[in-house]
């Protein structure tokens, strides 16, 4: 598949796991076809990390294309990088775009409890950008703390895990 699609880079949202059974073969396979392999984890059911989000834009900024992301399901981690990644190309001018990849239909994206945050964390950027490129709002405005503040002020207070 990977050949077949000509993937050049594959971001792994599951972060670095050697001792897992499935990350060593993932990233041989990845070396032995020349398809560069980069390790951004991200939470599903915890707010994300600065250093989680500047991780992943550094990962996209510097990617060969095309890019697989993936995760464990494929549905949660990999919708919000996906976000991430079409903000970072259009801004809040993709607002609408973005919030595409939240729908079941044809994402089968159907969060659990703890990870309807995810939806929510595009129009935070909108909400808080203040005019800002992602990266830069990244760097400088973004907080775990703000994020959840934010959740709590719109009654989503039980949307994630700490």
């Amino acid at each position: 598949m990977l050949q077949n699609a000509q993937i050049a880079t594959v971001i792994n949202l599951r972060g670095e796991n050697p001792r897992s059974t499935w990350y060593n073969p993932e990233r041989n396979t990845c070396n032995k076809l020349g398809i560069v392999h980069i390790d951004s984890p991200l939470h599903s059911r915890r707010l994300p990390q600065k250093e989680m989000l500047s991780c992943l834009l550094r990962a996209y900024n510097s990617a060969l294309t095309p890019i697989l992301v993936k995760c464990s399901g494929g549905a949660d981690r990999t919708a919000l990088a996906s976000a991430i990644y079409l903000l970072n190309i259009y801004g809040v001018d993709g607002l609408k775009k973005v919030n595409r990849h939240f729908r079941f239909w044809p994402y089968l994206h159907l969060p659990g409890k703890h990870q309807r945050w995810i939806k929510h964390f595009p129009n935070f950027f909108s909400d808080t950008h203040n005019g800002s490129v992602l990266c830069d709002w990244v760097e400088d405005t973004y907080t775990p703390e703000l994020f959840e503040r934010w959740l709590v002020e719109r009654q989503l207070g039980d949307t994630w895990r700490n």
